[in-house]
């Protein structure tokens, strides 16, 4: 029965990731141009050194075990390659949006041979947690850039970022609450959180000056990433909370994507 009901999880979020590849309006990369050259550098390099991490690395699970979860089931094996095929596509737009502002490419930093490392090391399902947390650290770059930025094509290509972001992170919320469906105990959410600020830190000792110089006011950023872990925490105890109650159950569960703005 678990296997069944993790089957049709898989196949629901397989159907959303496929509807999410049409209607995808590309952002006008031809429009008029106008930003203040300090902005436009500092946007420049923050996104040229995100599209390296977005799916500009090798995008897949790259864990020690990876292809062993892959291929521990047909529906596992096509969810995990729709999710890093629209990650894929995030490389593609903010590629995009650095030609737009005049960037340089970045092909290799310090940082991102270390994260690789940490994905490597741990195993798939460790690896899935890490990436959830940069989902719902993105979310919150990604609705800055798209506040602040004062340009168009920018802004719309980070609705479209942001729409598909609330898919992938309302999809690890379901695949953690069928793995826990007793919901997570306070070690588990400890670790979370404490997962969650980790990447933050990074994520603002590498762009936390850009961010600045966009117009960020501080404490905003800070502000976005706690609502941000806390809503989805919230969300795992609910759904469990209504799985255990009877409610609903794991496989007729609704496609239910947190809201991206």
């Amino acid at each position: 029965m678990m296997k069944t009901q993790r089957d049709a999880h898989q196949q629901k979020w397989i159907r959303h990731f496929e509807n999410n590849r049409l209607h995808r309006p590309e952002p006008d990369w031809n429009a008029p141009f106008h930003m203040e050259e300090k902005k436009r550098r500092a946007l420049a390099w923050s996104l040229a050194e995100y599209q390296l991490g977005d799916g500009g690395g090798p995008c897949r699970l790259i864990a020690r075990d990876a292809e062993s979860y892959r291929q521990s089931s047909p529906y596992t094996q096509m969810v995990t390659d729709h999710w890093f095929r629209e990650e894929a596509e995030h490389s593609r737009l903010l590629s995009g949006a650095v030609q737009r502002l005049s960037g340089t490419f970045v092909t290799d930093t310090f940082a991102f041979r270390q994260f690789q490392r940490v994905r490597r090391l741990m195993g798939a399902q460790f690896e899935m947690l890490v990436l959830l947390q940069v989902e719902i650290i993105s979310t919150v770059y990604y609705r800055i850039i798209r506040k602040h930025c004062g340009d168009e094509p920018i802004a719309a290509m980070c609705r479209l970022i942001l729409r598909d972001e609330s898919g992938h992170v309302s999809y690890h919320r379901d695949r953690l609450c069928q793995d826990h469906p007793g919901g997570w105990n306070l070690l588990q959410r400890a670790w979370f959180y404490f997962l969650g600020y980790a990447c933050a830190t990074v994520l603002w000792l590498g762009h936390g000056w850009a961010l600045r110089a966009l117009g960020m006011r501080d404490g905003d950023f800070v502000a976005q990433v706690h609502r941000g872990l806390t809503s989805f925490v919230r969300a795992v105890v609910r759904r469990t909370s209504a799985v255990s109650a009877g409610f609903i159950s794991p496989a007729s569960a609704k496609t239910d994507p947190i809201p991206a703005s």
